[in-house]
């Protein structure tokens, strides 16, 4: 089993480095066909881990590998192993296998791109870093993975690193996670000095005894909690999103479908003893992701680039989860976690097809009419849609609400959430068929005519089209693994590790009523949603009316950026101008110049003695001689 999941672990990495070794003497598709099948290695391997943990009692399902002791300082051991476990398994699973479909619908997508072997071996070092952040088998390596995983998209977000708004995008994502990484360090700092341990077993073991001081509990689930916020893209942390699309759509998929943004929802779950102790923490962070799908999906009503509106859904959806992470109902948000990858992928390879077909082209309001020109891609588009509103049967339906029913079952806190968390799935069905409308209905746009791409397909090659489709039906039958009162197999293969036994945090079962209520509301407000869209963009095409404030404070993305930028980096840049005209110009540069002068003079001086005459040269030769001799006689004497 853990031979299984190292080779899951290291597969993407042999990929990776066989790209970049073979460089041109692998072709640009032969790149891509390497990316996949490593990827594709790894799903295989992770897939024999779920069976061989499936073969073994509950209480039976963990296994450590270690390779070697990585780090020994006094009394601290720490090893570079593996952990593997139902969560880190559901996680492989997830990775890979939505993973291998967006490499693989890569090789189409990036077809004919000069940069194709770099591109495709950033690919699988991304899959590679994630699969090391979910299998390490203590939080050393996990910050390792961690870190590796914001390199990776650093790397990927500035992929077209001719534009500047793509560089300047990769730094934005790269430093706000930076700042969420130096806060899960401090955490680890504090559990080294509080426990004297960094694997998971230690560290667990000891969280009575940490929070003895309740301090030193709440100061580690809030560092925790920073790093995940960071990560997951929530607020306040959550800017750097939205500008990551600038790297090419299956970048977008691999971050915001099931890899980077889901890595805080995990963390969540997988540190759950800790943010048990610390109830303060975890009510925050459920209350954080209601405000985060709130504000995201009141921000998305107004976007106009497509993949901006799915990117602004993503942040919505991750809100969810924190939410049901933070309830303690950690099965539910590993349920959500997963058909979220299935439809959130569907739709961002969907958009793919659509800046594909169009040359490039981004703006809804240059699109309209596609329903008859990308007949398949329209399907795809409805079913991602329908899962992400939350209809019934597709898998969004089932996921988002048990995380719901959860929260109405978990006293006053969680129903003040739930009514956000519906407040929210009326605003997903508005903002998702507004974009299904834009791009889709009505009749095709000047721009459209012109610009759709008539050679071949317009709906791309075999690799895209593909992998779309098995997206599609996984966002139809995904949710039907776990039906509430009826089956529910996810919740019970990950009981053994997530069993919540504090009673401030035993959350039951919900009832009957509370799943009916839930649905019954859901559902209903994100028909009306859709309603909306349909009378305002379907029939109309135009913009819903809007007081002139609003609208701008929602364009603006609530000011964020600007408050960022105010507060951080305008003091920042003040700071650095002052030191650069106060202390480097004079003291460092002064310094550099005088030296530099004093070199010259010394060289220019050097230069009169060389005057080219022999005679000069004897004469400075017996000179140094008779010194030398002089020197050598007083030494004697």
């Amino acid at each position: 089993m853990t031979a299984a999941a190292w080779v899951c672990l290291l597969a993407p990495l042999a990929g990776a480095l066989l790209v970049t070794l073979l460089g041109t003497r692998l072709s640009r598709d032969g790149a891509g066909y390497v990316a996949t099948a490593s990827v594709a290695v790894a799903f295989g391997a992770a897939v024999f881990s779920f069976f061989s943990l499936l073969g073994r009692d509950p209480e039976d399902r963990a296994a450590r590998s270690d390779a070697w002791t990585w780090l020994s300082v006094g009394d601290l051991d720490v090893s570079l192993g593996i952990l593997v476990d139902p969560l880190s398994v559901l996680m492989m699973l997830i990775v890979t296998g939505v993973g291998a479909l967006i490499v693989a619908y890569s090789i189409g997508y990036m077809h004919g791109d000069d940069e194709e072997r770099r591109f495709f071996a950033y690919m699988a070092f991304f899959v590679f870093s994630m699969l090391l952040l979910v299998e390490s088998g203590n939080f050393l390596i996990l910050l390792v993975g961690w870190g590796l995983v914001g390199l990776s998209s650093y790397l990927l977000i500035g992929f077209h690193h001719e534009r500047p708004s793509a560089i300047a995008a990769a730094k934005k994502a790269f430093i706000m996670n930076a700042a969420g990484d130096a806060a899960m360090a401090l955490a680890l700092f504090l559990l080294i000095v509080n426990t004297g341990a960094l694997d998971y077993g230690g560290v667990f073991g000891q969280v009575e005894q940490l929070a003895s001081g309740e301090w030193v509990v709440n100061l580690v689930a809030l560092g925790l909690l920073a790093g995940a916020v960071a990560k997951s893209a929530q607020i306040p942390l959550h800017t750097w999103l939205p500008d990551a699309m600038e790297g090419p759509t299956p970048v977008s998929a691999l971050i915001h479908a099931a890899t980077m943004v889901t890595a805080g929802v995990f963390l969540l779950v997988r540190c759950h003893p800790i943010f048990e102790a610390a109830p303060r923490i975890q009510d925050l962070a459920a209350g954080i992701g209601a405000v985060t799908l709130l504000v995201a999906g009141l921000i998305a009503l107004v976007q106009t680039d497509i993949k901006r509106v799915i990117a602004y859904s993503t942040m919505s959806q991750i809100g969810y989860m924190f939410l049901g992470a933070g309830l303690g109902a950690y099965a539910n948000g590993m349920f959500h976690l997963m058909t979220h990858a299935f439809f959130k992928a569907l739709l961002f390879l969907a958009a793919g097809i659509v800046i594909h077909a169009l040359l490039g082209e981004q703006d809804m309001r240059k699109m309209g009419g596609l329903r008859r020109l990308l007949p398949r891609t329209w399907l795809f588009f409805l079913i991602g849609g329908l899962a992400l509103a939350g209809m019934p049967p597709l898998s969004g339906f089932f996921s988002k609400d048990s995380v719901l029913a959860s929260a109405l079952d978990a006293g006053t806190y969680g129903q003040i959430l739930w009514v956000a968390g519906l407040i929210g799935a009326l605003l997903t069905g508005i903002y998702t068929f507004r974009m299904i409308f834009m791009v889709f209905g009505g009749e095709p746009s000047a721009f459209v005519q012109e610009h759709l791409h008539k050679e071949g397909d317009a709906e791309g090659p075999f690799w895209m089209t593909s992998t779309v489709a098995v997206l599609a039906l996984l966002a139809v039958v995904g949710g039907w693994i776990q039906i509430a009162g009826l089956w529910h197999p996810l919740a019970s293969f990950l009981d053994p590790i997530l069993a919540v036994e504090r009673e401030h945090l035993a959350l039951r079962e919900p009832s009957g009523w509370e799943d009916l209520l839930t649905s019954v509301l859901a559902v209903g407000l994100g028909l009306v949603g859709i309603w909306l869209a349909w009378r305002i963009y379907g029939v109309r095409r135009t913009e819903a009316p809007a007081g002139a404030g609003l609208r701008r404070v929602l364009e603006q993305k609530f000011f964020f950026d600007e408050v960022y930028d105010a507060v951080f980096y305008r003091p920042a840049a003040g700071i650095a101008r002052m030191w650069t005209r106060w202390i480097e110009a004079p003291l460092i540069g002064g310094s550099l110049r005088g030296l530099a002068a004093g070199t010259r003079d010394a060289g220019g001086r050097v230069t009169q003695v060389q005057t080219g005459f022999l005679r000069n040269y004897a004469l400075a030769i017996a000179a140094g001689l008779a010194v030398l001799a002089v020197v050598f006689l007083s030494v004697r004497a």
